[in-house]
Parts: C-alpha cells; structure tokens; sequence
C-alpha cells in the first residue's frame, strides 16, 4: 500500500528541516567565524537545553503521566498549561540557564550571554523541531514508496495505522510549516531575553532576575497553549512577545560588563 503527497506540502518538509537543522548550524559558522559568539557559552548553552528538557523535564512528566500523577489537574485545562507547560519548563530551563551563568565565571560578558542564549534556543529549534520534520520528511517519502530502507519506518504498521499516520501528514500544509518556523523564531528571542534576565542575576546577584525569567517563561508558554483567538494571531502575539525581548537585549547591550 502507498500514498501520494503533493510537491509542495513534500518541499514544505524539506524546507523546513533544512530551516531548522542545517540552517542553524551554518547561522553558529558564520557567526563564530566573525567573532560574533564564543563557543565555551554556546556549547553550554546547548548543554543546559538538552538537560533541562531532554534529560529531566520531558523523561518525568512521561513518568507523571504514565503513573496517573498528573490526572488531577489535566483536566483543568489552564491550570495544566500554565503548572505543566508553562511553570515547569520555566523553572527546569531558567535553573538550567542559572547553573550554565554560575559556571561560566569569566565569561560575563553580552557576547557571551548572547552565545550561551542561541545555544540554547537553537538545541530546542534543532531537536524539537527540526527533528520533527525530518521525520515528517521520511514518513511521507517511505508512506509515498514502501520499499527498504525508508519502508522500514512502518515496520509494524497495519492498514489503519497508516491511513492516520497518512492523515496527520496530509494536514500539515506548508502554511502550518511557515507558522511553525515563524514561531521558532520567536522562541530564539525569548531565549535570548531569558539567559539575559538569569545572567544578570548572577552577575548582580539578585535572584529576583531569576524569578523574572521562570515568570517571563511561564507566561510566554502559556499564551502559546491558551490564547484562544486562532493559530496566525497567535504566532503574531508571541513574535511581538519574541521581538519585545530581543529589543530589551539590544537595548541593555550598554550596560553589560565590557
């Protein structure tokens, strides 16, 4: 049995991994090669992602949710959003981002909290979504052409399993692909105000920066799950949130240790 997926919505999977999985790293070259980042804080940075998120945070609310734990509030819908997706991801990140700003003592510089910040939100463009549409991309080539080795993707598979794996695929346009990496965009720049918030907090050693940023994150989350008024006005409210944060960066670039 196979399946045909048009030109375009094919292309829009390509396109978008190569967006978020080649395009990143040829961003982190160029930019590395200009002197424009260090890599001891980039690295870090991709570090204190991978951890928090694909080490901690995600591993447990599996275990959460496996165990029943968390059947008490998934049925509140906001509280869930707020507590599960928004308060515990701020709080693994930001504590992430903390630790990555203590160790990194004589790297205190914008450059340096710039460098740890891309790090960061580029790990989780790269793993979360780029990855994700890689894996799109090799669904549809192996669901369009069963033969080995793509079709060993759907070892396993009966006839109905793959017409709803078919349908999941077939509804994600090239729009929802452009919103998906517009929305990328937005969660760079907040990554970026984020690590600024906590690496002030260490540098001025006032924690409050760092509640800042576990409130901004919570918030910034929070709006992505439940505002409620459609899927483009949506992604614009969090490109305005992301674009107020990597103003705050730009503008308090002055006052950063030189």
């Amino acid at each position: 049995m196979s399946f045909v997926f048009s030109g375009v919505q094919v292309a829009s999977f390509a396109a978008a991994a190569f967006c978020t999985l080649v395009l990143p790293v040829v961003l982190l070259i160029v930019l590395a090669v200009m002197k424009k980042i260090r890599l001891a804080p980039l690295a870090l940075g991709f570090v204190s992602f991978f951890v928090s998120q694909m080490v901690l945070r995600i591993p447990l609310l599996q275990l959460l949710n496996a165990a029943g734990a968390l059947n008490a509030i998934a049925a509140n819908t906001v509280f869930y959003a707020v507590v599960v997706g928004g308060l515990s991801a701020g709080l693994f990140e930001e504590t992430a981002r903390l630790g990555g700003a203590a160790i990194l003592k004589n790297y205190r510089t914008w450059k340096d909290m710039v460098s740890f910040g891309l790090g960061h939100g580029l790990c989780e463009v790269m793993l979360v979504m780029g990855m994700a549409y890689l894996n799109n991309l090799l669904l549809a080539a192996a669901l369009t052409d069963p033969a080995e080795p793509l079709g060993l993707l759907l070892t396993g598979l009966d006839s109905a399993a793959l017409q709803q794996l078919t349908a999941q695929l077939a509804a994600i346009g090239p729009g929802l692909a452009a919103l998906a990496l517009l929305e990328r965009v937005s969660a760079v720049l907040f990554h970026l105000f984020a690590t600024s918030l906590v690496f002030t907090a260490v540098i001025r050693r006032k924690p409050l920066w760092y509640f800042a940023a576990v409130a901004a994150h919570t918030l910034f989350n929070a709006v992505a799950v439940l505002l409620s008024a459609g899927l483009v006005a949506t992604e614009l409210a969090l490109l305005t949130l992301g674009l107020c944060g990597g103003g705050y960066v730009l503008a308090a670039r002055r006052k950063w240790p030189a």
